[in-house]
């Protein structure tokens, strides 16, 4: 995140994008609503957490009311969906630092915007958690002990 020593730095008028899929820059004044990215991304960040707890890490297994539960394999699961959740948000938050790095870069007119290839490898690494939890799972439900 931005510090306000960084911010502090940067020029008058700062880079801002008009959407990310369409090339082309806006410049806008400096403003301490420059500030309201890096807020969006801590609120980001704790509602992620929050739902994350209620819908995924702390939601029943399937059928866990018709089977006994096994107290070991329910912490293991328990433990491998925080995992989870904790590498998506590592590299959701990759995703918004490099957005952040890249609008301070043009700003100082020494960057050249988003590096796509990069955004892209963050975002397939987002979506091969998706099988990695599923498999990761399944070990977890076959350990007998």
């Amino acid at each position: 995140m931005i510090s306000g020593v960084e911010y502090g730095r940067l020029p008058a008028k700062i880079a801002s994008w008009r959407s990310l899929w369409a090339a082309g820059l806006a410049a806008v004044d400096k403003s301490p609503a420059f500030f309201l990215y890096p807020a969006a991304q801590v609120a980001f960040f704790a509602a992620f957490l929050v739902l994350a707890e209620l819908y995924f890490v702390g939601a029943p297994e399937e059928g866990s009311e018709t089977t006994p539960v096994d107290p070991d394999r329910a912490g293991r699961l328990r433990d491998l969906k925080e995992e989870a959740v904790s590498l998506a948000l590592i590299f959701i938050n990759l995703i918004f630092i490099h957005l952040q790095t890249s609008l301070i870069l043009l700003s100082r007119g020494i960057g050249t915007g988003i590096n796509r290839p990069y955004a892209l490898m963050l975002v397939a690494v987002l979506l091969v958690l998706i099988p990695y939890y599923h498999i990761r799972r399944g070990t977890v439900l076959e350990k007998r002990h």
